[in-house]
């Protein structure tokens, strides 16, 4: 079974992490999902949907308990909160009591190619690798958007990176988007060619 990690996150929580080296999957999908599964073109997509629902199923949950708002973010039926991510190989999912979003992305130096679309006045070490800070900034930020309720943010201007700690990997970032004003905590980690993030907001 290619189920690498299970992260314990908070109280209660999980943050469970798959590594797809198969082609087949054996679990069940309801109906939406298949038709979403069989308008997929790319093979990485379609893996990468299968494999977040095995991460459902060993964690007790099938795909029809999976629902999506209007907007595309995912909620469960039972109440628990859920974010989910996928980059080329990994697919990432957190369920947990409280609320998190979470991010994996590979690290590449094509990214920095459009970094000023989303990095503004962000904190980072000055020694860090170029394309690693830009891909941590942006797990970040987008971690942060996946709590947002899809408001219309502008990852420059609106989100801001405002510590980061290489050692522990931890940091602190903010919104300033008008009527929501928060202070989220993140934690970064490097799995092989990725960072994968979480971020709550601040107690």
């Amino acid at each position: 079974m290619p189920l690498i990690r299970k992260i314990p996150i908070g109280e209660n929580g999980s943050l469970s992490l798959w590594k797809v080296t198969e082609r087949q999957f054996s679990v069940h999908l309801g109906e939406k999902s298949a038709k979403r599964l069989a308008g997929m073109k790319r093979e990485d997509h379609r893996l990468a949907f299968l494999a977040v629902r095995m991460l459902l199923q060993d964690a007790g949950l099938i795909d029809p308990d999976l629902l999506y708002e209007p907007t595309g973010r995912p909620y469960l039926a039972n109440g628990l909160s859920v974010s989910i991510s996928h980059s080329n190989k990994w697919a990432a999912l957190y369920l947990g009591p409280e609320p998190y979003g979470i991010d994996i992305e590979q690290v590449s130096p094509r990214i920095l190619q459009y970094s000023l679309q989303f990095i503004g006045d962000d904190v980072i070490p000055a020694e860090t690798d170029p394309a690693f800070a830009a891909t941590l900034i942006w797990t970040v930020k987008e971690a942060i958007y996946k709590l947002s309720d899809s408001r219309p943010l502008h990852f420059a201007q609106d989100l801001h990176v405002t510590s980061f700690d290489p050692l522990s990997g931890t940091g602190t970032a903010r919104s300033t988007f008008p009527g929501w004003v928060e202070v989220f905590i993140f934690c970064s980690e490097t799995v092989e060619d990725h960072v994968l993030t979480r971020a709550r907001k601040a107690d």
